[in-house]
């Protein structure tokens, strides 16, 4: 059975760790809105304007979203095939910017730009990807290569990871940081890269979210 349009932004919301509110005021809305669409039904469908927004805000293509909205009203589009033009068969891949510490990177999350869906991500619809920014992780990630990240795969000691970390301010972004998870216990997570070799601890209250990285290319 193909998510619903609700379906969707729960998941979202709730791999963000991002509450109603939050994303209501975040495209320009009052902190009800997204809770009158998801809970009461109203309105029965999002309106472009704020279904484009909620979609860059969340990180989901915005045809994806549309799409989930016409299923989930019973509205049936002309068949067709997917192709690599198609943004239906492709996965949003978000910006990260380089930040000022070492190993460190501030986390965009604007879409800015679209990969062709990876068989690892085949059926994932919040899979996304992202551009390596830094030199952290050489030789195992390149500045420049594309990593492709699965929400919603088990992380486990041993795997690679984009971990988003709370932002030191309001008005700062989150920050970001592609490494490999080694330990994890009740209050915090052990990281290590690659260049220069260091282990450091990030504590779980912290972070944001922590996504497996299932694959990389050019």
């Amino acid at each position: 059975m193909a998510i619903t349009a609700r379906e969707l932004i729960r998941n979202r919301l709730d791999e963000l760790h991002l509450s109603m509110k939050e994303a209501s005021e975040a495209i320009g809305k009052n902190h009800a809105y997204l809770q009158q669409f998801l809970e009461r039904g109203v309105p029965a469908r999002l309106p472009e304007e704020p279904r484009e927004r909620l979609a860059q805000f969340l990180g989901i293509p915005v045809a994806t979203l549309k799409e989930a909205g016409l299923q989930e009203a019973g509205i049936k589009g002309p068949i067709r095939r997917l192709s690599p033009s198609n943004p239906l068969d492709r996965i949003p891949v978000l910006g990260i910017a380089e930040g000022g510490e070492e190993g460190w990177s501030l986390w965009n999350g604007n879409v800015v730009d679209y990969a062709v869906r990876p068989p690892s991500l085949a059926g994932a619809p919040n899979g996304y990807a992202t551009y390596v920014v830094g030199s952290s992780m050489e030789p195992r990630y390149l500045p420049g290569e594309i990593i492709y990240v699965h929400p919603g795969k088990p992380v486990q000691p041993g795997n690679f990871v984009v971990v988003q970390v709370k932002p030191r301010s309001e008005d700062e972004p989150p920050r970001a940081l592609i490494k490999r998870l080694t330990r994890r216990s009740a209050n915090a997570i052990t990281l290590e890269q690659y260049n220069p070799e260091k282990t450091f601890n990030v504590q779980l209250k912290d972070v944001v979210s922590i996504h497996k990285i299932v694959g990389s290319g050019e």
